[in-house]
């Protein structure tokens, strides 16, 4: 049995939003920019978004943010921090989806970082505006045409969210987001079964109530970032690894356990088929 957030806001009767799209392999050298967004934006220049992920490399800043509560009661969770690593920071891994607010290029970004001395969390959200390259940086991972990830304000959470907009010409990948309180995998599931795809690989990332592991006690954290480190379809039925950071900093790895995982805020999921 899922745990379960209650949200300020009225909850949508659709639990999940999804455009077909193309999703074309990249291999891409991210260019010196003022921000992060906009060395993606650069990089994935003649796509209509992307879904990218990179490894060791350096920033010249590096500032990320962690679940918390929010103590206003305003939303049902919120962040901690941010933390700011400085030039000395650098990315360990980092996935991210890569899309547009208010028509400018934005990202959301999960990953592991790391600097000398550094005795901080080591895991969390990437601030997209306030980090940047401090060199060229190799990025891998799929060219989104055909639809966009863009944000706008939801009611239900009161968080601004990435919503899929398809824009025509998808054939071979589904962009998807699924709104709170449901089991990750199984609703994953029901999205790739009604967009009809039974087979494919799984990325993406987005934040649990109280997850749980295959063979591991439940993560008591009212609220957790988790990016997604490998997942398959197959049959119609998704088997879906993670690394979580809870609030107060821990980092857990393994397999999502099936009917387990609530959906917190949101994830935000890259289905390729095949």
């Amino acid at each position: 049995m899922i745990a379960t957030l209650r949200h300020p806001g009225p909850a949508a009767a659709r639990r999940r939003a999804f455009a077909a799209c193309r999703a074309t392999p990249v291999d891409l050298i991210l260019p010196l920019a003022g921000t992060l967004a906009q060395s993606v934006a650069l990089a994935l220049a003649g796509f209509d978004g992307g879904w990218l992920e990179i490894a060791d490399a350096p920033f010249a800043s590096l500032d990320f943010v962690l679940p918390g509560e929010d103590a206003s009661g305003a939303h049902a969770a919120w962040y901690a921090g941010p933390w700011r690593m400085g030039a000395a920071g650098r990315v360990v891994r980092l996935g991210l989806q890569a899309g547009r607010k208010d028509g400018a290029p934005w990202l959301h970004g999960h990953g592991a970082f790391e600097a000398p001395g550094w005795d901080g969390p080591g895991f969390g959200h990437i601030l997209p505006l306030e980090s940047r390259l401090s060199q060229p940086v190799r990025a891998r991972g799929w060219g989104i045409s055909g639809a966009r990830l863009e944000v706008a304000m939801d009611a239900e959470t009161r968080f601004p969210l990435f919503q899929p907009r398809a824009l025509g010409g998808g054939d071979n990948a589904l962009l998807l987001t699924l709104r709170p309180n449901q089991d990750l995998t199984e609703a994953l599931e029901e999205a790739a079964a009604e967009a009809g795809i039974a087979r494919g690989r799984i990325f993406g990332l987005g934040s649990l109530v109280r997850p749980k592991l295959e063979g591991q006690p439940r993560i008591d954290s009212l609220a957790t970032e988790i990016l997604l480190t490998g997942g398959r379809l197959d049959g119609g039925k998704a088997r879906i690894g993670a690394e979580i950071v809870t609030i107060d900093r821990a980092r857990h790895q393994g397999w999502l356990e099936r009917g387990e995982n609530g959906i917190c805020i949101t994830a935000e999921v890259l289905i390729v088929a095949g």
